[in-house]
This record gives structure tokens, sequence and C-alpha cells, in this order.
């Protein structure tokens, strides 16, 4: 398994170089870290005599190149490095997609501020930007920790039920141990327009959300897991999806949740939103999503 472990060299990044280092050993894989230098675009728009900016920015390259070293000997053991990568971007979206490009790994990790409301808005999210246009699996963490090796490792999955979940359960069911245990996590959403509202007569019938339970906890018992599978578990929640599976995260408390994105853009994605990047905003544990399976 190969892990590009992305850093802006904040100490807050360095909760994904971490996170990387645990998933390297418990996968037995290798970590390239992964940096993009955004001080020499800006130091050149001083403008100012072209020698002393030269220097400047020969100054923030060589001081960048000395704590990316230093935040990998601190983070990652030698023997899980496989190599360090740096490219030079005016934005850190377009390095970053660089940087997976060129590394092509089976696992993108990094850390994420978790901004919500004005925050969010106004300042975007580069771990965000990432799991929306990435071709492979992005896992985003805030620090949250992680079993030992001798444990078991906690994953919450979370299924639409109208999209093959049979298939993602066997995919991830096939990176895991048997004594790992999985959560199958569904979300039955119960909400209705209620009459009272908006002053008519028109109302969408309520559901009925105990028969949808049931019938949503049985199609995910007959789930085959494949050969070799972990522990499984089985919830269905009730309500909007986003609020519902951050209740089951909490109270299950996982190691790792696991969403996959739909692909949205544009108005679809602005209309309808995105859980997995609700998810990967608010959840306490680790969240690794996985790009729309073709």
């Amino acid at each position: 398994m190969r892990i590009l472990a992305l850093t802006d060299l904040s100490e807050c990044s360095c909760a994904g170089l971490a996170l990387a280092e645990v998933l390297a050993r418990r996968f037995h894989g290798k970590v390239t870290v992964g940096h993009v230098h955004t001080r020499a675009e800006s130091l050149k728009a001083l403008g100012g005599d072209e020698e002393n900016t030269r220097r400047l920015v020969d100054w923030a390259r060589t001081d960048d190149e000395e704590h990316l070293g230093r935040l990998v000997r601190r983070y990652v053991e030698k023997l899980r490095v496989e190599a360090t990568e740096t490219v030079e971007r005016p934005s850190a979206r377009d390095g970053v997609a660089e940087l997976v490009a060129r590394t092509q790994p089976d696992f993108v990790c990094m850390a994420t501020h978790g901004r919500t409301g004005f925050k969010h808005m106004l300042l975007g999210s580069i771990a965000e930007h990432t799991i929306r246009t990435a071709r492979v699996p992005v896992v985003v963490t805030k620090g949250s920790s992680m079993p030992s090796l001798d444990d078991p490792l906690r994953v919450m999955l979370t299924l639409d039920l109208l999209d093959e979940p049979d298939r993602l359960v066997r995919l991830v069911s096939g990176i895991l141990q048997p004594t790992d245990i999985l959560l199958l996590a569904h979300v039955v959403e119960s909400s209705y327009y209620s009459p009272a509202a908006y002053g008519t007569d028109f109302a969408l019938p309520q559901p009925d959300v105990p028969r949808l339970q049931e019938a949503a906890q049985k199609r995910l018992e007959r789930i085959d897991p494949g050969p070799g599978a972990p522990r499984i578990e089985v919830k269905v929640g009730v309500g909007r999806p986003g609020e519902g599976l951050l209740g089951i995260e909490r109270s299950w408390q996982p190691h790792v949740v696991v969403a996959k994105t739909h692909g949205r853009r544009g108005f679809d994605r602005m209309m309808l939103g995105s859980v997995s990047e609700f998810l990967a905003r608010r959840c306490q544990a680790a969240v690794l999503v996985y790009p729309k399976i073709d």
C-alpha cells in the first residue's frame, strides 16, 4: 500500500503524518510525504530588487525543505518513509493535485481544520477539494486516536442502499483483518412537509419509519462481505443522513468512518450538499472517503 501524506508544515497538519505512519504499520505500507511550496509566488509578487527577491525565494525553499525533513523524522518511522515530494505552485489546491498525479498513491492522508459555518464558507478547505477531485481514497483526520496493532480496528461504513452497498462492503472488508469490527450504518430519512408550516392542505405523507428501518436492517444483514471478513454489526438510524450518521459515530465511537462520495459538481452539489464532506468536517474519528466507483 502506498500512502501520500500531505503537510503544509503546520502543527495541525502533523496529525495527517501521524495517521499515515499508523496506517502504514497496520497495512504494511510505505509513506510518501508531500508538500506544496506556495511562498515563492508571494515573494515574487512583492516586486523590488530581482537579486534580493531571488535570494528570499531560495531561502524560503531551503527553510521549507529543512522543516519538512524535521517533521518526517519526528512523525514517520524511517522504515516507513518511501520518499518526500515537493512541488512549487501559487495554489495549494493545484499543488496537491499534481502531487497525487505524480505519486499515484493508493490513499491520500491529510489533516483537516474541521471548519464549519462562516469560516468554512470564507476559507474553503483543501481537504474537501481533494476529496471531490482525487480519483483515489482520501482519509482526513483532526488528530483522532488509533488502536495498537494488537487491538481490533473499529470501522464504521456509511451506506446508501440505492448505490451498490454490497460492492463497497466487500471492498472495505477485503482491507480489514478478521479480528477487526465493521459496522454497516444507514439512516432512514423521516422528514416530511407539514401543512401547518405552509398554511395549505398540501403535504407529503410521513413515511412508515419502523417498516423502513426493518427493511433496511434486513437488507444490510443479507450482504455477503466475502471470505476472511471482519466481524459485522449493523445499525440503522433515523433522521437526516448527515446528522443521523454523526449520531451513530458519536455513540459507537469507531476509529475510522468510511464514506463514498457521489462525485456531484456545480448546482447538484450546492443543492444536495455532501454527506461525506459533512462527516469529514464533524466526525471525531478519521474519515476515509472513497471516490465514486465506476
